[in-house]
Order: structure tokens, then sequence, then C-alpha cells
């Protein structure tokens, strides 16, 4: 089974092993981040790695808490299954107050009957746990605390890559990777899904007759796709929201030093046309795909420190 757990192995790993452990658990769960930052995703791993597995399981917005869901909830788990609370931060203090009692089986939520079963697993949601009473957070056996994809751009390619498994791409060109790394996701994984869903319209709508600017070309006997750089001015495109330094020296960077060159030599980009020094490009069915892009955005971040100097 694919695990729902995309990102830097190093980084990865370690995690996957810790939410194994807890996926085994009944104990109620918090998962707090920002909004796209994953949560849903850290769900369906404890989910698909727990005991839970088979069991049926509910979601409840807690924008659209009623008591009718409440009842349509109990309906569908009966004894056993997950139910999933999303936003808690949303509810009124009253029903967090009763929550708090209600995960501690110290009261009802809704109604005097109204006692958590015994093999109901409790999972909770936020955006920040600053947001949510403090006295509830507390009640949370296990918090895990989600990142923003800006504090963990080193997973970008991984997120890239994945997102692109089924069309018909091999190349990405450094620039596109450069501008995904210096972006700041607001959005963060939800953003970056939909970002490439509307650069990959924006490829499309260039159509493959237009050789290597638009989509297809040959090289030798081999047919290979090409994925279109897409910072091209238009006002009409994306609303990027670079670092200012990153707008200010970017230039200078591509122009007047060596960083083309270096990420040339040190085998990290695929130069496809020699005369055209735009095309420097990642082969996505390289093994070390994700690490070569890492690596030019290391060395793009040094260039970039020097001229901030």
């Amino acid at each position: 089974m694919h695990s729902p757990l995309i990102g830097q192995p190093q980084r990865l790993e370690p995690f996957k092993s810790f939410l194994s452990v807890i996926a085994k658990t009944q104990d109620p769960i918090l998962i707090s981040g920002p909004t796209g930052s994953g949560k849903k995703r850290i769900i369906q791993f404890l989910v698909q790695n727990g005991s839970f597995n088979q069991e049926p399981i509910f979601f409840i917005n807690t924008l659209q808490f009623s008591e009718a869901l409440w009842v349509q909830a109990q309906g569908v788990l009966k004894a056993r299954g997950t139910l999933v609370i999303e936003g808690i931060e949303h509810l009124p203090l009253i029903l967090q107050s009763k929550l708090k009692n209600w995960l501690a089986g110290q009261g009802p939520l809704l109604s005097e009957k109204d006692v958590i079963p015994t093999d109901w697993r409790i999972i909770s949601t936020c955006l920040s746990p600053e947001e949510v009473w403090e006295d509830l957070v507390y009640d949370f056996p296990y918090h895990i605390q989600l990142p923003s994809l800006n504090e963990v751009v080193e997973d970008i390619p991984y997120h890239i890559k994945y997102f692109l498994r089924d069309k018909s791409i091999r190349y990405v060109r450094y620039f596109f990777l450069l501008k995904t790394f210096f972006h700041k996701w607001q959005g963060n994984l939800r953003e970056l899904e939909h970002y490439l869903i509307q650069a990959m319209s924006y490829y499309c709508s260039l159509g493959p007759s237009s050789g290597l600017n638009g989509g297809e070309e040959v090289f030798g006997e081999k047919k290979m796709r090409y994925y279109q750089d897409i910072l091209k001015g238009e006002w009409w495109y994306y609303p990027y929201r670079f670092p200012p330094d990153f707008t200010r020296y970017l230039a200078t960077i591509l122009n007047k030093t060596d960083f083309r060159k270096k990420i040339i030599e040190e085998n990290q980009v695929i130069p496809l046309l020699d005369n055209e020094p735009g095309f420097l490009v990642f082969d996505m069915t390289d093994p070390d795909f994700e690490k070569k892009a890492i690596q030019v955005y290391y060395t793009f971040s040094d260039y970039l420190n020097q001229q901030s100097k």
C-alpha cells in the first residue's frame, strides 16, 4: 500500500516510525498545522497502519457541527470506528469544555446518554493549538504539530514528482524548481498541488506543435516531453510571493555569476541545448532527481547570501 506521506527520507522516515507507534494505540490524537500542511495525510497514515484500518471512519467539520450530524456519526461508527473532528478551534468554548470532559469519559457531549464508546478512536485537528482552549489541548495524549511547507522546502521536489507521476513529463526546468523553492506557500501542500495543476494547463495551452517551447521535441529517436518554464511575466498566470532578495538578485546571479556553469559542472542539471543556458533541466526519471534539485536550491541560496552581504 502506497504511503500517503511524502518528503525527504532523512526527515520523513523517523517521523513515520513515530506515527506507526501512535497508530497502534487508541488514545485521542490532536493534529495541528497550517492550512494545507497535510493533516489529512497524517490521518490516512494513522488509519492505514493501526488496528482501526478495517473500521468505518466519519469526519465532522466543526463549522457544520449539529446534533443531526452527531447522530449520523453514531449511526455510521456504531460500536467501533474512527471519529475525526476537524477544526476544533471553531467550536464554542462551552462545547470545547464538553469535548474535554467527553474525551476523559467524564460527561456527555450533547445529550445525557452521550458517552464516548470504548472502541471509538478520536482524532482531532486544528490550525494552531493557540487557537484552542488550553485545557482541551492538554487532554490529548498525543499532539502532532505539522510545519508549513516553507519550513521543509527540501520536501518540494518529492511532492512535485508525486503530483506529476501520471503525466507524460520527463524534464523540468531548473528555474521552475527555483520558483517553487522560494515562493512563500501560504496554502502549503494544497496550494502547491493546485499551482502544478495550473502550470500544467499553461503547459498544455502552448500546444505540442511549437517544439521545445511548447511541449514536444525529438532528440535522436526518442520523443521526450518538457515541462515548460512558466515565469514569463504574464500578470494573469500566478501571484508569486517571492522574498525581496530573490527578485532583487535573481538576474545578477543568473547572468553575472558562474552559478549556471557550476550546476552544470557538478552534474546537477542537464543542458538540453548547449547554446541556450535557460534550458537547463532535471530529469525526473533520474533516481537522484530530488537530491539534485535540493542541491541546486542550496547552491543558489549560497549565491543569494553572497549577494545579500
